[in-house]
């Protein structure tokens, strides 16, 4: 019985080893497994302050664009406004308003066209003096309306153009 005894020891020391190395290693495997949760907790918080920031900037341009929508509103009528003639009636003024001439230069750079060399010049606008610069109506202008596909230009400027401003 001594020797069944002293054998079933041997096999109770074995397995009691056996334990305490895996226990051993579950507690490492669970360390790291703490270890790595902390850092889970970390990035779900800093995602959780991004979510809570993005949707507060996502309230700020909603509320922009709802102020600045009846201008983009405004802004496509007008265009949807414009005959052939109207073109037809600004090419044909000797000497439009500076008022005219400005809104070309406008029309120019929004349609990446030349422009003239920046001189200095008073400019009446609204009765007003103002010191700016010469406009680029003529040549620059005048060759821009004289394109024919000029109207179906600003109208498409109009309809997609205006997306790709700040590209």
């Amino acid at each position: 019985m001594k020797v069944v005894l002293a054998a079933e020891q041997v096999k109770l020391e074995e397995a009691t080893t056996n334990t305490n190395k895996m226990l051993e290693s579950l507690k490492q495997s669970s360390a790291e497994a703490q270890k790595e949760g902390d850092q889970v907790a970390g990035i779900k918080a800093k995602c959780e302050e991004d979510t809570a920031r993005i949707g507060e900037e996502k309230a700020s341009c909603a509320r922009d664009l709802a102020k600045a929508q009846p201008f983009v509103d405004q802004a496509n009528a007008a265009i949807d406004s414009i005959k052939p003639a109207h073109i037809g009636e600004i090419k044909k003024l000797a000497n439009p308003s500076d008022i005219i001439k400005l809104v070309f230069d406008c029309v120019l750079i929004l349609f990446n066209g030349p422009l003239a060399k920046i001189t200095p010049s008073n400019l009446t606008v609204a009765k007003t003096d103002i010191p700016l610069f010469e406009p680029s109506f003529k040549p620059q202008a005048l060759q821009m309306m004289s394109n024919p596909n000029f109207l179906n230009q600003l109208v498409e400027f109009g309809n997609t153009g205006k997306e790709s401003m700040n590209d």
